[in-house]
Order: structure tokens, then C-alpha cells, then sequence
């Protein structure tokens, strides 16, 4: 797994992964790698972990927007950290779109 992007928002910085999910376990070890580190550094504010339902990639999203060399920094120690977690896809679904029953005439249109 690795970070594909970083953005920044009004008031949290997003690090973008090229996974469509974390396990619990992977986001356990996520926090007690980077918040450590975040208050070493004099940063008081947690990570936590968002995918919106139309969104394909997992973030990991810092609750600031910290100077450029501490937000290099983060995705560093996240970079490290994800690197041996294996990349998760978007299942595709098969939609059903209309249903026959074998042995019933269908109705004819009407006009």
C-alpha cells in the first residue's frame, strides 16, 4: 500500500491511499506510529480515517494543516508504515437489472 496524494482542506490535511480500505488492525497501527511522533514534533491533534461511500481511496486524515516539513514527515512515517499492508480494490457487483421467470409469457405493450 502507499499514499497516492496529499490535500489540504480547510482545516485537516489529507493523506490519500491507493486502498479502498484498512483493516482495524492496520488502523491501530497507524495511530500508535504517527500520534506518538505528532506530539514529539509539538502537534496535539490526532489522525482519523475517512472514505466517503462514492470515494475509491482510503485517507488518513491529520486534524490540522501543519508546516510543509511536518506534513512531509507524516507521510513519511505513514509511508513506512503502510508499505508491507497489501492494497485493498473496490469490489465490482454484478446489478440485476430485470428478472425473468422461465415459463411466463411476458405482457405485450399495449397501444
Amino acid at each position: 500500500m502507499k499514499v497516492i496524494d496529499v490535500r489540504e482542506t480547510w482545516i485537516h490535511t489529507h493523506y490519500i491511499l491507493d486502498s479502498y480500505e484498512l483493516t482495524e488492525e492496520e488502523k491501530t497501527k497507524i495511530k500508535l506510529r504517527i500520534e506518538p511522533e505528532l506530539k514529539q514534533m509539538g502537534i496535539q491533534f490526532g489522525i482519523h480515517f475517512d472514505r466517503k461511500p462514492y470515494e475509491e481511496h482510503m485517507k488518513v486524515v491529520l486534524e490540522c494543516r501543519p508546516f510543509e516539513h511536518i506534513k512531509n514527515r507524516v507521510r513519511e512515517i505513514l509511508e513506512e508504515t503502510i508499505e508491507e499492508f497489501p492494497t485493498r480494490r473496490k469490489e465490482d457487483r454484478n446489478v440485476v437489472t430485470r428478472i425473468r421467470v422461465e415459463g411466463e409469457e411476458e405482457d405485450e405493450p399495449k397501444g
